[in-house]
This record gives C-alpha cells, sequence and structure tokens, in this order.
C-alpha cells in the first residue's frame, strides 16, 4: 500500500545551476519526514532510480544508498537503484511493492531523482590520452618560453582530433541497437499511423492546457513541496497556442515531433512510501493507494517501435484478469511524445471490444510530460503519485500508470483509492 507521496516541481533544465540529484531528492523526503515522524525509525529499504547522475559526484555509483545516509536513516539497512530507463521510477514503485509483499521489508521509501541539466560530456580513450598529455606538458618545470612549443604541438594534435566530445544525453535518447534517436522512432510512428503534425500539436497543446488549469486551481499543490523558493513546474507554458507550435521546426527534416510536441528535458525528484497493511494501522498512518504486483506488466517489442511499449504491458495485464481499460477510471501515461501516446490510443481502437479504450477524457487530465516535463527516472513515480492524487481528490476508484521505454519496452501498473 501507498501511505503517501510528494515531489519537487519540475524544472526546466538549466533553472538551478548548482544541483545534485541527492539535494534534490532530500527535499520530498524531508517533507515525509516531518508528516510522518515515525517514518525515520520504520524504514526499513530504500529503493532509488535513477539512470544519468550515478557517475557524478557526490552521487556516486548508488543514488538510493547516498539519500540514505544523507538523510539520516540507519545505515543498517539496504538501499538500491534501478534502472530500466523511462520506467524506472514506476519500476523502483513496484520493486518496493513486490518485497513489501513477499515480507522481505515493512516500510520502503521510494526514491526517484534525475537531474538532466548535469548529464556530462563523454570523451573517447583518444581524447582523454590527448588531454593527459597535454596536462603533464603543462605541468613541467621549466620557463613559458621553453614550455610553449611543446604545449602548441599538443594542442593542435587535440585540435585535430577527428572525434568531438558525445553528450551523455544524444547516447541516452539513442538506440544502441536500431540506433535511432527516439524522436526518429517517434517520427515513424507518426508516419506508420498517419498522425499528422496538427494532430500532434493539438495534443500537446491540450496537455498545456490540462496543466494550466491544473496549476492554476491548486489541484498539482497537493503532489508538490517548494524547493530552493520554487513551488510550482515552471516547464509549463501558460500562453501555448496552436499558431505558435506550428511554427516550430521539426527536429529531423521530413519529420512532425518538434520540441513543442516533445517532453521537456527536466529536473525533479519524487518520493513515496511503501508500507504493510499492520505498520500503517499501527502507526496510525492514512491509506492513499493500494498497488498489487500481480496486476502490473513489462512489455516488450522491437526497439524501432519503442513507443508502442506500452500496448504490449497494458495487454498482458488485461488478459489475466476480468477488467478492461473502460473499468479504469484515472490514466497517467508518459506524453514522451504526442505521437507516441496517440499511435496507442489507434491500437486500443483496433482492440477496444477486448482491451476497451486508451480515452483521452481520461488520460492525464491534469496534463503530462510535454506540459510538465520529464525527468527521465522520476516520471514513472510522478505519474503513480499524480494518479493517487487524483484519485484520492475525485473519490474514483480505479488508475492505471503507464510508460514507454527506450530499448523497446513499456511497463504498465494497476492502482486501487485507499479507503
Amino acid at each position: 500500500m501507498i501511505v503517501d507521496g510528494v515531489r519537487t516541481p519540475f524544472l526546466k533544465a538549466g533553472t538551478i545551476p548548482d544541483l545534485s540529484a541527492s539535494e534534490m531528492a532530500l527535499t520530498p523526503v524531508g517533507e515525509l519526514f516531518k508528516r510522518y515522524p515515525k517514518l525515520k525509525e520504520s524504514c526499513d529499504c530504500v529503493v532509488g532510480a535513477n539512470i544519468g547522475n550515478q557517475v557524478l559526484h557526490p552521487d556516486g555509483s548508488n543514488l538510493a544508498r547516498v539519500i540514505l545516509l544523507k538523510a539520516g536513516l540507519d545505515p543498517r539497512i539496504p538501499a538500491w537503484t534501478v534502472n530500466i530507463n523511462c520506467g524506472s521510477g514506476l519500476h523502483a514503485v513496484l520493486d518496493a511493492v513486490k518485497n513489501v509483499e513477499l515480507g522481505l521489508y515493512k516500510c520502503i521509501l521510494v526514491v526517484a531523482s534525475e537531474v538532466m541539466s548535469d548529464y556530462v560530456a563523454v570523451y573517447n580513450r583518444q581524447q582523454r590520452a590527448q588531454f593527459a598529455k597535454l596536462y603533464e606538458v603543462s605541468r613541467k618545470k621549466a620557463p613559458m618560453w621553453r614550455r610553449l612549443p611543446s604545449l602548441m604541438k599538443e594542442w593542435t594534435k587535440m585540435k585535430m582530433m577527428p572525434h568531438k566530445p558525445e553528450w551523455s544525453i544524444k547516447i541516452g535518447l539513442t538506440d544502441p541497437v536500431c540506433k535511432l534517436g527516439m524522436d526518429e522512432i517517434a517520427d515513424q510512428i507518426a508516419e506508420e499511423y498517419k498522425i499528422s503534425r496538427e494532430e500532434q500539436d493539438l495534443f500537446a497543446l491540450e496537455s498545456q492546457r490540462r496543466a494550466k488549469a491544473a496549476t492554476l486551481s491548486g489541484r498539482l499543490k497537493h503532489e508538490i513541496v517548494p524547493f530552493r523558493g520554487i513551488d510550482q513546474d515552471n516547464g509549463i507554458r501558460f500562453d501555448q497556442n496552436l499558431s505558435a507550435l506550428s511554427k516550430l521546426r521539426p527536429l529531423h527534416k521530413g519529420g512532425t515531433v518538434t520540441p513543442g510536441n516533445s517532453s521537456q528535458i527536466t529536473d525533479g525528484a519524487v518520493a513515496l512510501m511503501v508500507v504493510n497493511e499492520e505498520l500503517a494501522k499501527k502507526n496510525g498512518w492514512p491509506l492513499l493507494a493500494t498497488m498489487y504486483s500481480r496486476f502490473s506488466s513489462i512489455g516488450g517489442c522491437v526497439p524501432e517501435r519503442m513507443g508502442l511499449g506500452p500496448v504490449q504491458a497494458i495487454k498482458q495485464i488485461f488478459s489475466h484478469d476480468w477488467s478492461t481499460l473502460d473499468d479504469i477510471d484515472v490514466i497517467e501515461t508518459n506524453e514522451a511524445f504526442a505521437a507516441v501516446v496517440l499511435a496507442q490510443q489507434k491500437e486500443f481502437e483496433l482492440v477496444k471490444d477486448n482491451f476497451g479504450r486508451l480515452s483521452p477524457e481520461k488520460v492525464n487530465r491534469n496534463g503530462g510530460a510535454i506540459a510538465l516535463g520529464h525527468p527521465i527516472s522520476a516520471s514513472g513515480a510522478r505519474l503513480v503519485l499524480t494518479c493517487a492524487k487524483e484519485l484520492e481528490l475525485t473519490g474514483a476508484t480505479s488508475g492505471l500508470v503507464t510508460l514507454c521505454v527506450g530499448g523497446g519496452q513499456g511497463v504498465a501498473a494497476c492502482l486501487e483509492r485507499g479507503e
């Protein structure tokens, strides 16, 4: 069961210059400690989600462990960090749910954090060797006039090197098997399903409109804790219009995917409490939502159709259950690209008699990643939190969370409102 959760505002990359993933994560963690004084002593495990910050100081190679120690939790309890690309945040929640179901732990803190602003540039072996040589020459104890010829020689070698640095964000958004960028895959899917540029822009406009309405009404405040003086998502374009969207240049020549109908590069963190029912009752904690691992799935597809991964995952859930999508009240899906969500909806129109419809009225009522942003590993946890809070606010019974995953996968899970 999920007792509660909270997140930072999702911030456009570069909003805050000096920022680490662990610092960002400690804000929602600290808020949960404040709300539930017994949480720190009750927590017996931490499961984290992170992709791109695990080689950086000060977060190291296991972000969950860093957060555990910085948060002042008992160092004897375990912590691990999961990585299933865009599905990492949801997978971390499901990992926690499964471990609680098995009785291995009673109270797991799930922390998903991603600071995309700090994704690094990667240099190859030849470049690294040249940097070392240049540094070595510059350190020699000799007058500058004697060192200058050697420095110029090494510097010239570096400038003449054939390889430019690779940005890890570009590497991460390019499939290593099919060699296509995620945006190229979205373009192919748009072409295959005959999804026009205007359809994608209209979808993006609606995401912005819904996010704006949810923000102005205070609906999203139920899930956000201020971070460094910022108390709302700052990627929402409050004055967005179709004319402005239609003027944006496609990311690839001849394509229809643009920065306006794609998810934003964002920083953000989410924390959730996954607890067994007995301990929650003992501590007097509420029940926000319930998740069962048997109503979750990871589905696969070829990498070239990455955006259709959720279709397979959702079908696997409902193939083993009497329900269909028509029985679900709230649906939260990751808007990696407008094209892929529209393609998913078209796929389910073809099989609606067996699985129901991915109804636009139910999907992302408060906007999605096109407006709010997509801090890769945090998005899945954010979708769980948003879905659970929406069930609580509306009194609806059931929800579904799903994401497409780079590499050709999809993750999906069902939720029930807490009593």
